[in-house]
């Protein structure tokens, strides 16, 4: 039989200093800090429930490891992420009929999927399962786990994941309007790339303390389109995933007023040949054909969301928040 391809999407990690907590507690700024929340999310202690009309779900974070990859990808981890079934809501069939029931299994099957960080580029490989991520519960549970680890080491910061939007998703649907009236977007600005497009905002922000900026631009003659607007720049820091949801656009198209959402679906990727491989890969965490795998697959991961083409006048992004 055929090897079943390796499929995943691509996130980004942002690093998001919470509102209300205590002024005491530190910010995650370091990739070092980062490793020691996702290290910690796999106390059995974060795991988190759910329930649905389908049943009883737990979360869990579990199989931490590190790896040096090469001089390139020096931050390099993955963890499993694991939703079992805690108990499932169904028809059962009984000597006389067809009834509901619910349903308890010892012990719960999990379905799992692997996470892999390059934490040079802030970048998150999430390893496809249409089951687990049919709704976005998934996340949800995620970030919770990850934030109750985060705050058991007295951080006020969080981590999240972000859609990566598809094949320049959010510039294509900028360009698209013949007089943009309208953007809103909610930027996240803790490490972003350097762009040619995004330096002098990030620049801005960065001189300004901003790490979280809410944007609603309106203009009913027209928003500047150029590439060293502000606008672009928005659009641009946004594609990179830099972003907290959907990116709204309105304006005119086609001689019509019309307003589209973007930006909310991670570009998805398929490496051939690895899908058994990486079920076992906890086992193996430490040998070469591991370190190849995990290789492989954030070189792919480059080349779907390629790095961006830095200032002339900057220097390379620095492995820190």
């Amino acid at each position: 039989m055929a090897e079943r391809p390796f499929l995943f999407e691509i996130y980004r990690l942002n690093v998001v200093d919470e509102e209300g907590m205590l002024p005491f507690l530190a910010p995650i700024r370091t990739n070092a800090e980062i490793l020691r929340v996702l290290s910690s999310s796999t106390e059995s202690r974060f795991d988190r429930e759910t329930e649905s009309r389908r049943g009883t779900f737990k979360w869990s974070l579990r199989e931490f490891a590190t790896y040096d990859l090469d001089d390139d990808t020096p931050w390099a981890a993955t963890l499993t992420f694991a939703r079992s079934v805690i108990t499932q809501t169904g028809q059962t069939v009984t000597d006389s009929s067809i009834e509901k029931a619910l349903s308890q299994i010892s012990p719960p099957y999990a379905e799992i999927m692997h996470l892999f960080f390059n934490l040079e580029r802030h970048l998150v490989a999430v390893e496809y399962n249409s089951v687990v991520m049919a709704t976005s519960q998934w996340r949800s549970s995620l970030h919770e786990i990850l934030d109750a680890a985060a705050h058991s080491l007295e951080f006020q910061s969080s981590v999240r994941l972000e859609p990566v939007p598809r094949e320049d998703e959010v510039l294509v649907a900028f360009r698209s309007f013949q007089r943009l009236t309208r953007l809103r977007v909610r930027l996240r600005i803790p490490n972003p790339e350097l762009d040619r497009r995004t330096e002098r905002l990030r620049r801005e922000l960065e001189s300004s303390g901003i790490r979280d900026y809410t944007q609603d631009m309106k203009n009913p003659r027209g928003l500047s389109q150029s590439a060293d607007s502000l606008p672009f720049a928005t659009a641009a820091m946004a594609q990179a995933g830099y972003k907290d949801g959907d990116i709204t656009l309105t304006g005119y198209r086609n001689g019509k007023l019309q307003s589209i959402r973007t930006g909310g679906k991670a570009i998805r990727g398929r490496i051939d040949g690895l899908k058994s491989y990486i079920r076992g890969m906890a086992v193996n965490a430490r040998t070469k054909e591991a370190r190849t795998a995990i290789a492989s697959i954030l070189e792919e991961v480059d080349r779907l969301a390629e790095p961006p083409i830095a200032p002339d006048s900057a220097t390379a992004p620095e492995s820190d928040s």
